[in-house]
């Protein structure tokens, strides 16, 4: 058999190490900015009520999926244009 090469992009598990970057780079950015806006760490269980701890949630899970839907669609851009 000969190797050829995917011509589909790049492959999966740089895809994956991009986007999972990505998503930790968005998680990091919204802590930092719930301590800025806040002044509480969104992990101290002791200081965040309820609602607090549902709003950090949402905010935190939508910033970081379209952060690797995002950093998914430009690896696979940048890999195509090569």
């Amino acid at each position: 058999m000969s190797a050829s090469k995917d011509s589909a992009g790049p492959p999966q598990v740089v895809v994956t190490l991009v986007a999972l970057a990505a998503g930790l780079v968005a998680q990091k950015a919204v802590s930092a900015g719930w301590r800025f806006v806040r002044g509480t760490d969104p992990t101290d269980d002791d200081d965040n009520s309820l609602p607090e701890i549902l709003v950090f949630a949402a905010v935190s899970a939508a910033t970081v999926a379209v952060a690797k839907n995002w950093a998914t669609h430009r690896a696979k851009q940048i890999s195509a244009s090569d």
